[in-house]
């Protein structure tokens, strides 16, 4: 019988060269990715804010990702898009250890996780233009598993609206994921089309704390049931040094 599933998920993180907040805010992310115990951590996009970032950003995220014990997964958004001059391109996630996974293929890839009775599909962004698709080319369900996606793009619901990278109502009832980790919007927002729980985190360092908390989200999966996700406020705490 499959098992009941806790996901922690994020993204938009923005790290760059000498980020002491998003330095702290991601740190904040993998203490509680840790301390919830959670059994999948996804990464859905703009982990970095740009692909000119330095070594030193690089090893403190090979540092942090070493934290966790979980399976985790990473795609690309259009801050850290995977074009040849990509910054994931140039990564060796291994550094951090065999759990951490980057679906780098532009056409996207599953990966399944057996101890966990779950497939996670994804697919990183090459071009952030009218082209884009994220969710073109999802699978379907692999056997009697939890279908997990991500995704790094606008919802809408008006696909003429000439925006870029656009994720509308139909194609995400079309994949019939039990979950869908979006990333691209810093605010949290959660929206179920068809059986698909779909989401945007919200990122981790926002720019106003009074409107929108640092947060991380949290997914219970359980058979039989909803998909049920919850933001969790994060601590805010004295910044780390860049």
């Amino acid at each position: 019988m499959i098992r009941p599933l806790k996901l922690a998920h994020t993204s938009d993180v923005h790290l760059y060269d000498g980020c002491t907040k998003e330095r702290d805010s991601f740190t904040r992310v993998v203490d509680a990715v840790i301390e919830t115990g959670a059994d999948l951590f996804l990464i859905a996009g703009d982990l970095f804010d740009h692909n000119r970032v330095k070594a030193g950003s690089i090893d403190f995220v090979y540092a942090q990702l070493a934290r966790v014990a979980c399976p985790t997964v990473i795609i690309a958004g259009n801050h850290d898009c995977f074009d040849p001059s990509s910054v994931l391109r140039n990564m060796d996630f291994s550094a951090s250890g065999e759990h951490v996974h980057l679906l780098a293929e532009a056409e996207g890839r599953t990966i399944e996780f057996p101890e966990l009775h779950a497939t996670v599909w994804g697919r990183s962004m090459v071009d952030h233009d009218e082209t884009n698709k994220p969710l073109a080319g999802s699978p379907e369900r692999l056997r009697d598993l939890w279908h997990i996606g991500m995704a790094h793009g606008l919802y809408v619901d008006y696909p003429e609206s000439g925006r870029s990278s656009l994720i509308t109502p139909d194609e995400i009832a079309a994949t019939g994921f039990d979950y869908l980790a979006l990333g691209h919007v810093h605010v949290h927002g959660q929206m179920k089309h068809g059986n698909t729980l779909a989401c945007y985190p919200g990122s981790p360092t926002p720019y106003d704390l009074n409107r929108h908390p640092s947060c991380l989200t949290m997914v219970e999966l359980v058979p039989g049931k909803e998909a049920v996700a919850t933001q969790l406020e994060l601590p805010v705490r004295e910044a780390v040094s860049a």
